[in-house]
């Protein structure tokens, strides 16, 4: 999958951190979006967010992109649409109310979570 759709950034360096600023700005949008939602707890929004960021970088990395391309999709919007530091900042927070178990359950879910939503994007993107 080569995003050739959005390449018009790959012979300039200043339309790469135009397009890097918009999608990293965007992506933390649409995971504070996700976290704040009446829906559920804060944690589901982080989880969310996490393993449909795994998902969908698997699935760019499998088209061998460009750097450009992973600078910007990657690293901007999908970078920011995950976010590692919140996943733990919450774990720490349900250890210090001595909640082992759903902290580690937490942990658990995202880690193991991100890797089988990865391992899927690489698999579908390399059909």
């Amino acid at each position: 999958m080569d995003c050739s759709i959005l390449g018009f950034w790959h012979n300039s360096q200043l339309l790469t951190a135009v397009a890097f600023l918009l999608l990293a700005g965007s992506g933390s949008l649409f995971r504070w979006k996700l976290q704040s939602s009446s829906r559920w707890k804060k944690t589901s929004g982080t989880l969310i967010a996490n393993i449909i960021a795994s998902f969908f970088l698997g699935l760019l990395l499998a088209g061998s992109p460009s750097d450009a391309t992973i600078t910007v999709i990657g690293t901007g919007f999908l970078g920011s649409f995950s976010t590692f530091s919140t996943e733990i900042m919450e774990v720490e927070d349900d250890l210090e109310r001595k909640r082992k178990i759903p902290a580690l359950t937490y942990l658990f879910a995202s880690i193991l979570g991100g890797t089988v939503a990865a391992l899927v994007g690489l698999e579908i993107g390399a059909k």
